[in-house]
């Protein structure tokens, strides 16, 4: 099981490199790169989304994939909850806890982990990475949110949190693709198309958009700091493990398999953007984002071939 993703997490860490290499030769500034995250969450990914979601109905599948929506909420709620006491035990400030509990289950699931899974499984397994990704998405602007704006006045009231959890463009995406699979209903093929090829440049935009963010760190300040250690330890390692132990007394086989590898990915790359928007501290995200990332290449074919089996 991990040879598959070693290879896709070389093809990875090659396209990162082609990231820094266009970062350090003035090609691709930061501004040009949050582009590039606009471009990947607003069309790219969303395109993905329906395209994942073009097949024959199953209902056996369809009560996996609901099955796998509700645990990784589980999961989400309890990450946070075990890094918020991680994080009051180390005895961080309101908005150090926020960010170190939220980043912490604000995983890389919509870049890196829709390759990890299609290496695994095929396409298969990438219905559960849409219900990972959907519910992830309805975390990060719920329970997230809030974490994020601890010690800042940039707090958002109930009804906001929920238009923004469900009126966005990832959401209502997966909510189409979601009703074309339980209808049956195939696109047009032009219709198709067009998501297709936009849904194609996920990966390679995706893993660019890292290794410029990558490029910009102060690489030797960073791994000075031990809690960012403590934090990639308990992103990379402890949450597949508890996920494993806890969502596998009642899931199974493939479904399981995607939820515990998909806990196990990096805090995401657009974490820094997501803190800064809340008032939180963009420079401690970046750095938690930049180490996990680095160790995951060790951490992921670990993840696979010993608790996917």
């Amino acid at each position: 099981m991990a040879i598959p993703v070693i290879y896709q997490l070389i093809t990875m860490v090659i396209l990162m490199i082609i990231g820094v290499v266009l970062h350090k030769k003035n090609f691709l500034s930061l501004t040009n790169a949050k582009g590039l995250s606009i471009v990947l969450t607003r069309v790219a990914v969303p395109c993905n989304m329906v395209v994942l979601l073009q097949r024959e109905y199953s209902p056996e599948i369809f009560k996996g994939f609901l099955v796998t929506c509700g645990a990784t909420y589980l999961m989400c709620c309890i990450g946070a909850l075990l890094f918020f006491i991680v994080g009051k035990a180390m005895k961080m400030q309101p908005k150090e806890l926020g960010l170190f509990s939220g980043g912490g289950v604000y995983s890389n699931v919509i870049f890196m982990g829709q390759p990890l899974i299609m290496a695994m499984y095929g396409v298969e397994g990438l219905i559960f990475c849409v219900a990972v990704m959907f519910t992830c998405n309805v975390f990060l602007f719920t329970v997230c949110s809030v974490l994020f704006a601890m010690g800042s006045d940039l707090k958002k009231s109930a009804l906001q949190m929920l238009k923004d959890a469900f009126i966005n463009l990832i959401c209502l995406s997966a909510i189409i693709g979601v009703f074309c699979f339980v209808n049956s209903i195939s696109l047009p093929q032009p219709i198709f198309d067009v998501l297709q090829y936009s849904a194609n440049t996920t990966v390679c935009l995706s893993m660019i958009y890292i290794g410029s963010l990558l490029a910009a760190a102060n690489v030797r300040e960073i791994f000075k700091d031990k809690k960012v250690y403590i934090f990639s330890f308990l992103t990379l390692i402890i949450m597949p493990i508890i996920t494993k132990l806890i969502c596998g007394t009642f899931m199974s086989g493939m479904a399981l398999s995607v939820l515990v590898v998909l806990m196990g990915t990096p805090a995401a790359a657009a974490l820094p953007s997501f803190a800064d928007l809340y008032g939180n501290d963009e420079k401690r995200a970046s750095e938690y984002a930049f180490v996990s990332t680095i160790l995951s290449v060790i951490t992921l074919p670990l993840v696979a071939q010993f608790l996917c089996q």
